[in-house]
């Protein structure tokens, strides 16, 4: 079976493109730059869209972003993975140390609430039960 000239030209172009994508991803790998689809297509001058029409390729450029990278003369970066759960732990702990906050309001409010009721002379006198004791006496 022969190929048409234009078929056979679309698959020069592919394999092209495909080639300035391998090219950008080791380039980033090597370099420490970032590494995700946008960065790759942009450098390697294709569009989004080829990565994912290429599945090989996107798949590549998932396995790399997820690996931590670094020049010799630097120390190796994190990874996504890391960073993604440092930022849930922190997440946790903001979420506990909000809780922790609102239980310190409500005795603060409680205990000034308290406070302030004694003050104004409107509150119950502190020997409550030496007058219930007379009450019942009489």
């Amino acid at each position: 079976m022969t190929t048409t000239p234009m078929i056979q030209g679309r698959r020069a172009d592919s394999t092209r493109r495909r080639r300035r994508v391998q090219k950008a991803l080791n380039e980033a790998a090597k370099n420490g730059t970032e590494i995700s689809v946008s960065a790759i297509a942009r450098s390697a001058g294709v569009d989004r869209t080829f990565l994912y029409r290429h599945r090989d390729l996107l798949a590549q450029v998932h396995a790399a972003a997820s690996e931590p990278h670094g020049t010799p003369d630097t120390a190796p970066q994190v990874s996504r993975a890391s960073l993604q759960t440092d930022l849930a732990n922190a997440q946790g702990c903001v979420v506990r140390q909000t809780a922790r906050i609102h239980q310190l309001e409500n005795k603060l409010s409680e205990l000034l609430g308290e406070q302030a009721w004694r003050q104004s002379g409107l509150g119950a006198p502190d020997n409550i039960e030496q007058l219930k004791r007379r009450i019942y006496r009489t």
